[in-house]
């Protein structure tokens, strides 16, 4: 009695390990992302004021785990994977970590000793 108990609740435990992993979470960021704001030498700025035309910045996530990314009018296709609080990239041979905080992907660059952000907000 004590073997079938036991077996019982180790079954029990590893359903219960198996029941939190999963793409479930994914569904948070699944679908068409839009450059909304950017933050310049720490100023805040509407992204459709900044001289962006026909440069489209957008992601799009997928629920099979790939992804397009649109950066500066540049397109590429890659992977992706959800980490609840950010979002790790892999496309055109680079890697980026977008972070994730109530419901804003926020893509930060850093050059020339400058920060630069962009915010997204999904579309659709």
């Amino acid at each position: 009695m004590r073997k079938i108990i036991a077996c019982f609740l180790i079954c029990a435990a590893v359903i219960l390990c198996f029941a939190g992993c999963g793409s479930g979470d994914n569904s948070k960021i699944v679908g068409k992302w839009e450059a909304t704001k950017v933050k310049l030498n720490g100023e805040m700025i509407n992204f459709s004021e900044l001289e962006t035309e026909n440069k489209e910045f957008s992601f799009e996530f997928r629920e099979d785990g790939s992804c397009r990314a649109v950066l500066g009018g540049i397109e590429n296709n890659g992977s992706y994977t959800f980490n609840r609080t950010s979002v790790d990239i892999v496309y055109g041979g680079k890697e980026e970590k977008l972070r994730y905080d109530s419901g804003v992907l926020t893509l930060t660059f850093y050059y020339n000793n400058e920060t630069t952000s962009y915010m997204f907000t999904k579309v659709e």
